[in-house]
């Protein structure tokens, strides 16, 4: 079946006010001033599609519009980057017309400083027919080594984990997100008709700055749950690991690690990794994952991670801090190497990554026009242009509205000739962008 791909960041925030820190609640409210007073909310559909808003302990999120192949979503997920950018910029200005000094550094990360995880969650469309629990056991073992291709890196007390969030996950599926976080979420939310859709959302991923690590984590998990969705899991069966979230660590701390099997014999992540990449069945347009996935994996069988660096986010980082350490001969343990991995992931041009990737030495997928006009356009074949356009429609007619992934209501006020009145639209097919009936409420409303 067609699959719709969607991704959503949680983004680290520090703002400090002449020479005092700022609290988390009071830097997102200056964040988010500009957003309030466009929307008069902190949670809102912009005109890309997309959804920004404000988290639990003050993190501000993004979800990227409904998009329909993993470099689409890719792109829409760096606009999201774009849009907090230019959101703290807006912020920064009201701050300079105030006569105030005001900073606010933006991080594309997973953890902080005092041990704290924030996400970036992958959501792919899936038929209602396909049993979740099974699936999220069969993808287990895979999503427990992915990280060798999309994980983003991490220097903790001078040793290089190769992922952020893999001492943050604690079960394999489950309904939580904040407390004993699973693999796979368990909450039935198709965002979607429910009688022909379910929505699989793994939060098992790191927030990716490159996007060749990006795309691979879509691309691959796509690839991979195709065999669940064809019936060929015979592949997963024999990649089972006796203690997957045991293994994570594990993976994060040395990818060549032998990992437990059910039999009592073990094996590597990347040979895991190997057997499913040579078990997927590609389409042509397709086939190019698995080449660039194949390639990663023939890198670090060698021991080469260097040579895969413009492409692994965390090869990257390593890459990086090795040098830094060496040039100023530091120890591995040094406070200013922890600086330097904090730096990587800041965005805007300051940012360290933003500078590896302006000298080629991480490759770019998207191409820049690509991206700014993501950050205003939304994907043309998917709901999200019907709900993109629905929402500038009534922004521009100064219309009070609601809107969420599923629908759009109008509220019109009471009048002398008839009371207030709610008129909604249900969306609720995601592949749906051309709607007669929202062609209809756009001319009765907003015409």
């Amino acid at each position: 079946m067609e699959r719709v791909f969607g991704i959503e960041t949680e983004y680290g925030l520090l703002g400090r006010r002449g020479a005092s820190r700022l609290g988390s609640s009071d830097a997102a409210d200056r964040l988010f001033r500009p957003l309030v007073d466009a929307y008069r909310a902190t949670n809102a559909f912009l005109g890309n599609g997309g959804r920004l808003y404000l988290d639990v302990g003050s993190h501000p999120e993004y979800a990227t519009p409904e998009c329909l192949t993993p470099l689409q979503a890719v792109i829409a997920s760096r606009a999201g980057d774009e849009v907090m950018v230019d959101l703290a910029a807006a912020a920064l200005a009201r701050a300079e017309a105030d006569g105030e000094t005001l900073t606010l550094r933006l991080f594309k990360n997973n953890t902080d400083a005092h041990g704290n995880s924030y996400g970036s969650h992958e959501n792919y469309l899936v038929s209602r027919a396909l049993d979740p629990k099974t699936t999220a056991d069969l993808l287990a073992g895979f999503l427990v080594t992915r990280q060798l291709l999309c994980g983003t890196g991490r220097l903790v007390r001078g040793s290089f984990w190769i992922s952020q969030r893999a001492d943050h996950l604690h079960t394999g599926y489950g309904s939580t997100t904040t407390r004993a976080r699973p693999l796979v979420n368990s909450r039935d939310e198709p965002l979607a008709d429910p009688a022909r859709f379910r929505r699989l959302h793994v939060l098992a991923g790191d927030s990716n700055l490159a996007e060749p690590s990006a795309w691979l984590r879509l691309a691959a998990t796509d690839l991979v749950l195709r065999l669940v969705e064809q019936g060929h899991t015979e592949v997963l069966q024999r990649m089972r690991l006796a203690d997957p979230l045991a293994a994570l660590p594990v993976v994060a701390r040395d990818p060549r690690a032998p990992l437990a099997r059910p039999d009592g014999s073990t094996i590597t992540a990347i040979a895991l990794q190997r057997e499913l990449a040579e078990a997927v069945e590609p389409t042509p347009d397709q086939e190019p994952v698995r080449s660039a996935w194949l390639r990663v994996l023939d890198a670090l069988a060698a021991g080469e991670p260097d040579t895969v660096a413009d492409t692994v986010e965390w090869a990257a980082k390593r890459r990086l801090l090795a040098e830094y350490r060496d040039r100023h001969g530091l120890a591995v343990d040094d406070p200013r190497l922890a600086a330097v991995d904090l730096a990587f992931h800041q965005l805007g041009p300051d940012g360290l990554f933003a500078r590896l990737e302006a000298h080629g030495a991480v490759r770019r997928l998207s191409t820049p026009g690509q991206v700014a006009q993501a950050v205003t356009t939304p994907p043309a074949n998917t709901r999200a242009a019907l709900r993109a356009r629905l929402v500038t429609a009534a922004r521009a007619a100064g219309l009070d509205y609601n809107v969420d992934w599923l629908g759009f209501t109008v509220h019109e006020p009471a009048r002398a000739d008839h009371p207030a009145t709610d008129h909604a639209l249900t969306m609720s097919d995601p592949f749906e962008a051309r709607s007669a009936a929202v062609e209809e409420f756009l001319a009765r409303f907003a015409g």
